[in-house]
């Protein structure tokens, strides 16, 4: 049998906070605090199909005020998706979806209702660096359109996907947003120097931007890398260097300070010139229709 804690706060049926060895923690589970009260002793239950834990004091503060703004349902009806995708992902999701996810999907509807539209400029980015997550965020949208009688938006979609890839691997928001965008300006700095459109669905732009994407997170890990071809690499290419230097510009500009080294941008000239291969490919193509 487990330990005895002290129930500090109730919040609602679902949801409250005990004093664990000295430790303020939120306990998330469908029916957990029913019947119990403040100062009341209570063991963890152990029949309750899952049960989340919030341990960060700063996520503790922001679900309670998260609960004293939306009603116990809502709430709970989240709390249901969030375990959906638990389950189906078979990870222990970042304790911050608790409150970010719950957070947005309350604002998407807000805004639904008031006839806002929703727009997603990194859609196209999302959808090719984040197919699973894409996949596992519908059945999100399409539970929320059901219980609330809303059409949600493909870009709202996008949005869904960016918290469920930030739960999965412990990463920021923002972080996720940041390297969609670097991708979005790179590819329409590409267009411009190509003088054309790039299919962002096509296999050579999808590699191309997962590539963008972990030289992001290098670069903002400060892990080194090494390219011992990069001068047989950028002396057979000069062209696609010279795209690479300018891309590298960007990167430097969005992830300051952090440097793009010589050895990184001689790897984004191999992309690089592997789009432009595609991309004269594609104009033979036309030409020979």
């Amino acid at each position: 049998m487990s330990k005895p804690y002290r129930i500090l706060k109730i919040l609602n049926n679902n949801s409250m906070i005990l004093d664990a060895d000295g430790i303020e923690k939120l306990y998330l589970g469908r029916g957990i605090a029913f019947g119990k009260k403040n100062n009341q002793y209570c063991q963890l239950p152990e029949k309750v199909d899952k049960v989340f834990v919030i341990e960060d004091q700063k996520n503790v503060s922001d679900f309670e005020q998260l609960v004293n703004r939306n009603d116990e349902s809502f709430i709970l009806f989240c709390e249901e998706l969030i375990r959906d995708l638990s389950r189906t992902t078979k990870r222990e999701l970042n304790e911050r979806i608790h409150i970010s996810l719950i957070d947005h999907l309350s604002c998407t509807l807000r805004r639904l209702k008031m006839g806002e539209p929703i727009i997603n400029p990194f859609l196209q980015e999302i959808e090719v660096l984040y197919e699973k997550e894409i996949l596992l965020a519908e059945k999100v949208c399409r539970a929320m359109e059901k219980r609330y009688q809303v059409e949600i938006p493909r870009g709202e979609v996008g949005f869904v996907a960016i918290h469920i890839h930030s739960a999965m691997y412990n990463g920021k928001i923002r972080d996720a947003l940041k390297g969609n965008r670097i991708c979005n300006k790179v590819l329409a700095l590409l267009e411009e120097e190509f003088h054309t459109a790039i299919d962002r669905k096509s296999f050579d732009c999808a590699r191309f931007m997962v590539h963008l994407t972990y030289l992001a997170k290098r670069i903002r890990a400060g892990e080194p890398v090494e390219n011992k071809l990069a001068d047989i690499i950028i002396s057979s290419y000069p062209e696609s260097y010279r795209l690479s230097e300018k891309v590298a510009a960007i990167l430097e500009q969005e992830l300051k300070p952090a440097p793009v080294s010589r050895e990184e941008t001689a790897y984004l000239t191999v992309h690089i010139e592997r789009l432009a291969s595609m991309l004269r490919r594609e104009e033979a193509e036309r030409k020979g229709e």
